[in-house]
């Protein structure tokens, strides 16, 4: 049964489907869409209940995090430990899936979400099936999970839609690995800073996409990075200010927790 949360997220959702049209012909610069770990405001993040929210609502991508656990699966949470967003507690890297998938990946964001289970990457990738782009940050700091990469490449061999894959991280040299390892991926350095030479650092990893956090990020930059040219796509950018903000720098994509507001917000400007 559905909640009446649950309901009215829908509705929203459901309104949202003339958006693409709507953006084309108003004119006005308006960026990709992408959830952050599936969009935290409709749903306990980085769970399959947030991905099909995703997906219903016509999201242009989904941003979601990686860890390996201790029987090798890659499995989709953001933090390294397991208090903040399940029942469990300790590190990922000390439980196998069996132990994971005993938790409730959704009881500390409301109820309904007691039986949300912490999904593997695995299974998310049968879950979208190319309906939308996928970005997945590697998480590997502080922990570092040693081949991650071949693990993370290994499972990607299969998936239909490798156009349809962003492989992001904070971790660079893990991504300059990954370039030197498959080429064909697209690459996207995470930061929360400038850079003194952006397009040869770009060149040096192997990217060819930014993904900033937008707090600290200027025109002339994203105007420098559209040169190379690379991809911009900022996060996490959750309220009207920001988005208009984000808009006049023209970067490709926002990355936000919210993702049926920011739809209203472009739906919500005036026509040209």
């Amino acid at each position: 049964m559905i909640g009446k949360s649950q309901l009215g997220v829908l509705l929203a959702c459901i309104a949202c489907f003339s958006l693409p049209s709507y953006a084309a012909e108003n004119g006005i610069h308006q960026p990709n869409i992408v959830a952050h770990r599936g969009g935290r405001k409709w749903a306990p993040e980085n769970t399959m209940t947030a991905f099909r929210k995703s997906i219903a609502a016509g999201c242009y991508g989904i941003e979601l995090d990686i860890h390996r656990c201790k029987s090798g699966e890659l499995v989709v949470i953001h933090d390294e430990t397991l208090e903040r967003t399940t029942n469990g507690q300790g590190f990922v890297k000390d439980k196998t899936l069996t132990e994971l998938k005993k938790l409730s990946a959704g009881a500390w964001y409301a109820k309904e979400f007691n039986e949300e289970r912490l999904p593997t990457l695995a299974e998310v990738l049968t879950l979208i099936d190319g309906k939308l782009v996928l970005n997945i940050e590697i998480k590997n700091a502080p922990i570092a999970y040693a081949g991650l990469e071949d693990c993370l490449l290994k499972l990607l061999r299969s998936y239909k839609y490798p156009e349809k894959i962003i492989i992001s991280s904070f971790d660079h040299e893990i991504l300059q690995r990954i370039h030197q390892k498959a080429p064909s991926y697209k690459l996207a350095f995470l930061s929360e800073c400038l850079f003194v030479d952006l397009p040869g650092y770009a060149k040096k990893v192997g990217a060819t996409a930014w993904n900033p956090y937008f707090g600290e990020l200027r025109t002339d930059s994203v105007e420098l990075a559209h040169t190379v040219p690379l991809e911009v796509n900022v996060w996490t950018v959750n309220d009207p200010k920001q988005w208009r903000a984000m808009q006049d720098m023209k970067v490709e994509s926002i990355i936000t927790d919210d993702p049926v507001g920011l739809m209203e917000f472009y739906k919500s400007q005036p026509s040209n």
